[in-house]
């Protein structure tokens, strides 16, 4: 005999607005990781902006995303500048600089430098032109892959090929390029405005070994 299957909420997206999607879609999906993105503009103003809406891609060679969400149909500062300049640099935010980034999420008007107006410190980039912000932790110099629009928005996602990375001292063994998460102590977003996390409670779970079953790694 089955058991009982549990009770559901379930929800049509057809039947609901964009806002409600968001709202199910960004508070179920959780943690996720913040790139604070800078871009350069052609008069050359620096811009830099937070996205959660982001992940790595793949390997060979290293990739990123993050989906660009218009605001009243209009694409971003970060969105108009890697169209025009195909480069950006991703950061990854924690406890440090964290003010920082929120400063920066604000709606300033087109053409603001937000890195003037958050005081962060910048350093010139190797294979990229828009600037590193050397408080972050990790920085990917990243060249545009392509820009895919999709959704009837439509969103805009954005990947890029990482040609350079950057940590900060003692984050990496670079005897073995292993990342200390705890060294590195990423903040992520979660739901709800203004709710984020730390990671700060982990746990480990080796792959199982099943009779007949390769093992692997990873």
């Amino acid at each position: 005999m089955n058991p009982r299957e549990p009770d559901m909420a379930s929800f049509d997206p057809d039947a609901l607005e964009p806002r409600q999607q968001y709202k199910l879609m960004s508070g179920t999906i959780i943690p996720r990781p913040i790139a604070l993105v800078t871009t350069l503009a052609p008069d050359g103003v620096a811009n830099a902006a937070p996205f959660s809406l982001f992940n790595m891609v793949g390997v060979d060679p290293p990739m990123l995303m993050f989906s660009l969400t218009p605001r009243a149909g209009e694409v971003k500062d970060t969105g108009r500048n890697i169209e025009r300049l195909p480069e950006f640099v991703v950061h990854i935010v924690d406890e440090g600089v964290k003010e920082k980034m929120n400063i920066c999420s604000a709606d300033f008007p087109p053409g603001t430098s937000e890195i003037d107006f958050a005081r962060l410190r910048t350093a010139p980039s190797v294979k990229v032109r828009p600037p590193r912000l050397v408080e972050c932790p990790a920085q990917f110099e990243c060249r545009l892959i392509d820009i895919i629009k999709v959704g009837r928005r439509p969103n805009h996602l954005v990947i890029g090929e990482v040609v350079m990375m950057h940590y900060r001292e003692g984050i990496v063994d670079p005897a073995k390029f292993y990342v200390d998460a705890a060294r590195l102590a990423p903040i992520g977003r979660l739901e709800g405005a203004g709710m984020y996390t730390r990671v700060t409670d982990r746990f480990q779970m080796g792959r199982p070994e099943i009779p007949g079953v390769p093992a692997t790694s990873g």
